[in-house]
C-alpha cells in the first residue's frame, strides 16, 4: 500500500509553477463558483430542481439539493470520477456559498493545518466528516437512477425551473443536432453499438470501402458509441448556449424523429412562444413533423436544401404563386440590442403589429424660438441641421434618430426633407408644404420627414 503526503507549501509551489514543474493545473476559480453557488441559493434553483428529481430512494439520508450541487461542481472542475469528490471539495467553492451550517474550514493554531469540518446530515458517523456527503453516495445514487427517468426529468422539469427564471432569450433560437458519444469498447455499455467511422469521425457503411483510396481505408475504424440527440438554445450573437433537451441513443438509431418528440415534450413544457426559430441539418428532413411545428406551435424550422433536391422546387413552385408577396427588409445590426423581455422582431411584419397593438408616441413639440442665455435667437436652419443629421446617422436606427432632427428643425421653417438611399438630405421643390409625420423605427427603404 502506498501512503501520499501533502503539505502545504505556497512558496514551494510558486517557484515550482515558475519552473513549469506542474503536472496538472485547474482551471475552476474558486471565486467565480462560490458565486455560482450563491446565485442557485439565492434563487431556491437547487430545491426547485430537487423537488422533482427522480430519486430511486424511498429515504433522503442526504438532500437531493446538495447530490445536484456536487454533481455540478464535479462537473465544473472537468471531473468525471466521483473518487475525485474530495479534492473537488477542498479546492472548489461550493461549500463557502452554504455556510458553516454545511461545512467550515479550521486552521489548527500550532501547526497551521487547514482541515475541513463538515456537520454531515445524520448521526451514523462515529469520526469526524471531511466532505459533507460520501463520494459513495454519489455514485451508487446516480447509478440507481433510471436513465429514462433522468432524461425525462431533464426535458421537462428542468426546462421549467429555467423558464420560470427567464433563461431563455426573446428571438427564441434554437437548434438540433446529434453527434456521437464514443466509449472504450466493452460489451458491458448497454446499448452501444460498434460502427466503422472514417478519420473525420463519420461513420462509414461497410459496402463502401471499395470506394476509397486505400490510404483512406487504413485510416477507418471501429469503435463503440452512443448518439446524443440534443435542443440547444442561443441567441443571434451566438454569446451563449446550452442544452435544454437530451436524448442517449444507441449509435445506429435514427436520429430524425426523435428530435421532434423533444421538440413536442419542451413545448409542452413551457407553453408555446418560447421556441420561435429551430435550425437544423438535412439529415431532420421530415415534411410531416416540420408541417406540424408549423402549424400546432408556430415554429419556423430553417434547413439548408440543395438544388437537385424535390422540396426546392416546391419552394420555386410557391413562390411562383399570386399570394405571395415580398417586402423589403433589413436585419439588425451585429450587437443589437434590445429592451428586456422583448426582443427584435422575427419578420418584416412584426413591426407592423406592435405599431398595430401600440399608439404612436406623438411628434415632440418644438418651441419657435428659444433662448440662450439672456437673449433670443431664432432656430437652426435647414442646413445645419441636415449636417446634424447625417452625423448622428451611424447611431442605432439612422432613419429614425435623422428624420427626428429634421423635424425638430423643419417644423417652423415650412418646407420638408427627404433622405436618398444614399443617407443624404435633399430639400424639396420650392412652393411645396407637407405635414409633419415622425419615421418608423424599423423602417428599411427611403424615409421622409417634414414640417409645416
Amino acid at each position: 500500500m502506498d501512503l501520499v503526503c501533502y503539505e502545504r507549501d505556497q512558496g514551494f509551489v510558486l517557484a515550482r509553477f515558475r519552473e513549469g514543474e506542474f503536472d496538472y493545473l485547474d482551471a475552476a476559480s474558486e471565486v467565480v463558483e462560490t458565486e455560482f453557488f450563491r446565485y442557485l441559493g439565492a434563487q431556491q434553483l437547487l430545491r426547485d430542481l430537487a423537488a422533482t428529481y427522480p430519486t430511486p430512494r424511498q429515504k433522503a439520508e442526504v438532500p437531493l439539493w446538495l447530490y445536484l450541487a456536487s454533481n455540478l461542481s464535479l462537473r465544473l472542475h472537468g471531473v468525471q470520477s466521483f473518487h475525485a469528490y474530495p479534492y473537488v471539495v477542498r479546492c472548489g467553492g461550493m461549500l463557502n456559498a452554504f455556510g458553516p451550517t454545511v461545512a467550515a474550514k479550521v486552521t489548527h493554531p500550532d501547526t497551521g493545518d487547514v482541515t475541513l469540518r463538515c456537520a454531515g446530515f445524520n448521526a451514523k458517523n462515529s469520526y469526524d466528516r471531511q466532505t459533507p456527503c460520501d463520494q459513495d453516495f454519489l455514485r451508487k445514487l446516480a447509478r440507481d437512477t433510471e436513465a429514462v427517468a433522468l432524461q425525462t426529468w431533464y426535458n421537462r422539469d428542468v426546462a421549467r425551473v429555467l423558464h420560470r427564471h427567464q433563461a431563455f432569450d426573446p428571438e427564441g433560437l434554437f437548434i438540433g443536432d446529434a453527434s456521437y458519444l464514443f466509449v472504450p469498447d466493452n460489451p458491458a455499455y448497454e446499448g452501444s453499438v460498434r460502427l466503422l467511422f472514417d478519420a473525420h469521425g463519420h461513420p462509414v457503411e461497410a459496402a463502401s470501402l471499395a470506394s476509397l483510396t486505400p490510404q483512406e481505408a487504413a485510416r477507418c475504424q471501429w469503435r463503440r458509441c452512443y448518439k446524443l440527440v440534443s435542443l440547444l438554445h442561443t441567441d443571434r450573437p451566438g454569446s451563449f448556449f446550452y442544452r435544454v433537451a437530451v436524448r442517449v441513443l444507441p449509435g445506429a438509431a435514427s436520429e430524425c424523429p426523435v428530435l421532434y418528440t423533444l421538440v413536442d415534450d419542451f413545448v409542452a413544457a413551457v407553453g408555446p412562444g418560447i421556441l420561435r426559430r429551430l435550425i437544423l441539418d438535412r439529415g431532420f428532413l421530415d415534411g410531416a413533423a416540420i408541417g406540424r411545428c408549423k402549424q400546432a406551435h408556430g415554429i419556423d424550422v430553417l434547413i439548408p436544401v440543395r438544388q437537385n433536391m424535390a422540396i426546392y422546387q416546391d419552394a420555386l413552385g410557391l413562390l411562383r404563386l399570386p399570394e405571395v408577396v415580398f417586402t423589403p427588409y433589413q436585419p439588425p445590426p451585429r450587437g443589437h440590442w434590445s429592451p428586456p423581455g422583448r426582443g427584435p422582431p422575427l419578420s418584416p411584419c412584426a413591426s407592423g403589429r406592435r405599431s398595430a397593438r401600440r399608439p404612436s408616441r406623438p411628434a415632440r413639440r418644438v418651441r419657435p424660438r428659444r433662448r440662450r442665455g439672456r437673449r433670443w435667437c431664432a432656430p437652426r436652419s435647414p442646413g445645419s441641421m441636415a449636417s446634424r443629421a447625417g452625423r448622428v446617422a451611424p447611431c442605432r436606427w439612422p432613419s429614425w434618430s435623422a428624420g427626428r432632427s429634421m423635424a425638430m428643425g423643419t417644423r417652423t421653417s415650412g418646407c420638408s426633407w427627404t433622405r436618398s438611399p444614399s443617407g443624404r438630405q435633399t430639400p424639396p421643390p420650392a412652393g411645396t408644404s407637407t405635414t409633419c409625420a415622425p419615421p418608423s423605427r424599423r423602417a428599411t427603404g427611403s424615409s421622409s420627414v417634414s414640417g409645416t
